[in-house]
């Protein structure tokens, strides 16, 4: 049985190096994650995304189910500082951590909904797998940058 979507995304996160490069590239340059790991992972089963995909799930709820991801990091960093020193506090921040964690598997879930299951044809694509990311992070991003992400899924 192939593992969902999420647990995909999140082996690929765990490889070398993509973790840090994922948050360079969300914090620097406001890549989303999820999405940009879900249309990697989805190019390199064989299934290209065209803008109008992109456009479809953003219409359809993508972009509200992120930003509530995004708001939970976002107070999860704010309380860093605080936590240091307050029990409390470090607790409150382990707890909106594991809120975080749910809302991006939420996102994630409802976005292999909308996907579907790959259509598998050409497993390995690295050509598909780019283009994809490509997609997703805008031309205005370096390809050096996305490159660890490819090799990661080569590894």
């Amino acid at each position: 049985m192939t593992p969902n979507l999420f647990a995909r995304i999140s082996e690929l996160y765990a490889r070398p190096g993509v973790a840090e490069r994922c948050l360079l590239l969300q914090d620097e340059f406001g890549l989303d994650v999820s999405l940009a790991l879900s249309a990697a992972l989805d190019g390199w089963a064989g299934r290209a995304w065209a803008a109008a995909d992109l456009a479809r799930l953003r219409a359809d709820g993508w972009d509200e189910r992120a930003r509530i991801a995004r708001a939970l990091r976002r107070a999860r960093e704010l309380a860093k500082p605080l936590a240091a020193t307050d029990a409390g506090m470090a607790d409150l921040r382990r707890k909106i951590l594991q809120a975080e964690l749910q809302a991006e598997r939420l996102a994630v879930d409802w976005l292999a909904g909308r996907l579907g299951p790959p259509a598998d044809h050409d497993p390995g694509s690295a050509a598909t797998a780019a283009a994809n990311l490509r997609l997703i992070a805008g031309e205005a991003l370096p390809q050096t940058l996305l490159d660890p992400i490819l090799a990661a899924l080569r590894g």
